[in-house]
């Protein structure tokens, strides 16, 4: 009889992750008439929501259907692609009305923000941007932006038809396409076929880099303001062509936590900010107690979150007349976990993340009005304010346009408008030249949000941030500026000329070519160099050279040389290169120069091709390593080899010129501290990047650094020894490593190349800061 149970229980099929699935009916008290021909997701994918994580490509696929199928949807197409290849796509969703007339709607919006327009804000909707999962192991959102989507078009319910004939919704199924298949593969293929609730279990434990960030294990949610990504770029080009009301940024926080929403804590808002967005904020909060209320789901707001940084989406849009809204959901990371609340499930996060859309609907359309009319306020006060403002704020970058380009590029992405120096001027004793410094309009559109990227932020309510409050952006890019607008200007369009390439005119040269080291685009153009053979050396003096075009040119320690080998002409591959770069060349007009080494002197240093290895896996920071990768593979085009930390001990690293270290190795055994001090000892260039491998590698003898003293403790220092207190010659033996007050003695073998130059050994200061 056992034997036959056995055999039955054994044969009997188990579908043990029914109960994970949901399914409308599962989401609502009151179950509205669905429109038989809105295909539901289990009709197009044969997969329930919630019975395992979604793919983008799935995900993309029920939303095109459906947006086929509905005419409350159509698909707006693709606005970027991911480094992984992925389509970023975005769609509307509406009444049929409004679809029928959408691009009247979009084109309505510029005038709405037109302070010298007189729109008529009674016949536009409101418009709101769901945006789901910029955060790829916070799957919830995008999960349950499935079921959002089908019960927006498959509902015959007549509160939801209403309010659709109100607002205009801008979907964006998942900001972070790369990141969440990395999830979903990483849960699918760890959960059984009985989901483990145990926190400690493979399934609810990503191994590293984890699904977060993007390809290159960026945070995009930290990326709205300098937009460095594709995903970013074309996340922003949408808000600016849809100029949404509200913006709903959907995310996952600690699972021992009950469900948040905006408004965050008071005393963290932004100064700029204005105090009509927080009451829409709390009015709009108001729809989401009522809902959550009545399904018993725990919540809180006005305390964990702030609305102060400037860089993410749920407070990007507060200073262009808009309202961001953050949700955080406590995650399962997996289908279900055990929590100081008890058990909670993937199906539960998705309910509460369908709910908060439901609810942020109602509330858009109920406050419609009021909505559109706070941001028609906003940019009306906006140019009133700017009447008493008016200057302009200038930048350079001395010696690297491609850096202020860059710079330009950025404030484009937020509409901001720049003028170019029309004419030289010189304030606070720094001269401004013209037509390499760019003139930025005080009192202008988006002149609010230009505020908050110049302002330096000093002091604050409350000095405890959710994990960042401020950037200054010219000094983010190293430029020099002024703090303050300055008056009395010369200014011209910016054109297409000034974003060109710097190169120069190009005139063959028999001597050969200098290249300015101090250009952003100049390393790219280095490696490339060096990877077409080419004979490359690098300048341990100053100089002033003859051009071949006439007039003469100062150089400085690092400028990069480019010539012919002995007996041989320049190959052609060569000067294909050096005609066609980014980067300033100059052409030659002789070996001789005025001042400082002969082209031909022994100060000039021969470079080779670098191969680079960085540590990475387990106990490794996977930001640090992302920003190197990102660099080396976008931007310079170098190859770079990863190797996870374990593996160092075993690892023949006489192959590499250069090992990267972005944390402390805590990981790695004493094998592999030899293994890197014989690498070193060698001849090897060990590059420490951040505070702890720094700490490390002193720790485990690998480098003699030098620790520089802020003018605080220098003066500390001077007053002792007046007083007679300080004992000359006395060494701190364990100084504490203050943040990026680090220097490295470049006599010891061991020393770090820690400047933008390091890994081709451009540069050879004496010392070198760290960061």
């Amino acid at each position: 009889m056992k034997n036959l149970l056995f055999l039955l229980f054994w044969f009997v099929p188990l579908d043990c992750h029914a109960t994970d699935r949901v399914r409308l009916p599962d989401l609502l008290v009151q179950m509205p008439q669905l429109d038989d021909s809105i295909p539901a997701p289990n009709s197009v994918m044969s997969l329930e929501v919630g019975e395992r994580h979604w793919y983008h490509h799935e995900i993309v696929k029920y939303l095109d259907t459906l947006a086929e199928a509905s005419p409350r949807m159509v698909a707006l197409g693709q606005h970027a692609k991911s480094y992984g290849g992925r389509a970023l796509v975005s769609y509307a969703i509406s009444s049929p009305r409004n679809i029928e007339r959408l691009e009247e709607i979009r084109a309505a919006r510029t005038d709405l923000i037109n302070p010298s327009a007189t729109p008529e804000l009674s016949s536009q909707p409101a418009i709101v941007h769901m945006g789901y999962s910029i955060h790829g192991n916070e799957p919830s959102g995008a999960n349950s932006a499935l079921l959002v989507a089908y019960y927006f078009n498959a509902a015959q319910n007549s509160d939801l038809l209403e309010q659709l004939e109100n607002v205009v919704i801008i979907f964006n199924p998942m900001f972070n396409p790369d990141g969440l298949d990395r999830f979903a593969h990483w849960s699918n293929s760890h959960r059984g076929l009985v989901p483990n609730p145990d926190p400690n279990d493979r399934e609810h434990v990503e191994a590293f880099p984890r699904g977060r960030t993007n390809y290159y294990w960026f945070d995009l949610n930290r990326d709205w303001l300098p937009h460095q990504h594709p995903e970013s770029q074309g996340r922003l080009e949408l808000f600016h062509e849809w100029k949404p009301n509200v913006q709903l940024d959907f995310h996952e926080q600690g699972s021992n936590n009950s469900f948040f929403f905006m408004p965050g804590k008071p005393e963290r808002t932004n100064p700029l900010t204005p105090a009509v967005n927080q009451s829409l904020t709390d009015a709009i909060a108001q729809y989401h107690r009522r809902r959550f209320d009545s399904q018993g789901v725990l919540y809180f707001s006005g305390e964990g979150y702030d609305d102060f940084y400037m860089g993410k989406g749920s407070t990007y849009p507060d200073l262009f007349g808009c309202v961001g809204i953050l949700f955080e959901q406590p995650s399962a990371r997996g289908m279900r976990q055990e929590t100081d609340n008890g058990m909670l499930s993937f199906r539960q996060a998705i309910s509460n993340q369908f709910h908060a859309s439901l609810s942020s609907l109602e509330a858009v359309a109920a406050l419609r009005m009021e909505l559109l009319q706070y941001q028609r306020d906003f940019y009306v006060d906006n140019a009133r304010n700017d009447r008493s403002r008016g200057g302009y704020y200038l930048a350079t970058a001395e010696g690297d346009p491609t850096r202020l380009k860059e710079f330009v590029r950025v404030l484009a992405g937020h509409q901001i408008q720049v003028e170019v120096l029309a004419a030289s001027k010189t304030v606070d004793g720094k001269t401004y030249p013209a037509d390499a410094s760019i003139a930025v309009p005080a009192a202008q559109l988006q002149s609010t949000f230009l505020r908050s990227l110049w302002n330096r932020q000093t002091e604050f309510k409350e000095n405890v941030f959710y994990d960042v409050s401020t950037w200054t952006l010219p000094l983010a890019f190293n430029l020099q500026h002024t703090r303050d607008p300055v008056k009395r200007i010369s200014t011209r369009p910016m054109t297409e000329s000034f974003l060109e390439p710097a190169n120069t005119a190009w005139t063959q040269s028999e001597i050969g070519y200098l290249i300015d080291w101090r250009d952003s685009a100049s390393p790219a153009l280095l490696y490339e160099l060096l990877d077409a053979d080419a004979n490359v050396r690098v300048a341990r003096q100053p100089l002033t050279a003859k051009l071949k075009q006439g007039g003469e040119m100062e150089f400085g320690y690092g400028t990069l040389f480019v010539t012919r080998e002995l007996g041989k002409a320049m190959p052609e591959n060569v000067l294909q290169l050096l005609k066609q770069t980014k980067a300033p060349v100059y052409p030659v007009a002789t070996s001789a120069t005025r001042t400082g080494i002969d082209l031909g002197s022994r100060e000039w240093e021969v470079l080779k091709k670098p191969k680079v290895l960085i540590a990475t896996g387990p106990g490794v920071r996977a930001y640090g390593v992302g920003e190197i990768w990102h660099l080396l593979d976008q931007r310079v085009r170098m190859p770079l080899t990863m190797v996870d930390t374990h593996r160092l001990g075993a690892l023949n690293l006489k192959k590499y010129t250069h090992v990267l270290l972005t944390s402390e190795m805590g990981l790695l055994n004493e094998t592999g501290i030899e293994n890197l001090k014989d690498f070193v000892s060698d001849g090897g260039v060990l590059w420490a990047q951040g505070e702890s491998a720094v700490k490390w590698v002193v720790e485990k003898d690998l480098a003699t650094v030098e620790w520089r003293k802020t003018e605080e403790e220098k003066a500390r220092e001077a007053r002792e020894e007046q007083k007679g207190e300080n004992k000359k010659g006395e060494k701190n033996d364990k100084p504490e490593l203050p943040e990026r007050r680090a220097f490295v003695d470049s006599a010891d073998l061991a020393a770090f190349k820690l400047v933008r130059g390091a890994i081709f050994n451009t540069s050879l200061d004496v010392t070198h800061p760290i960061g």
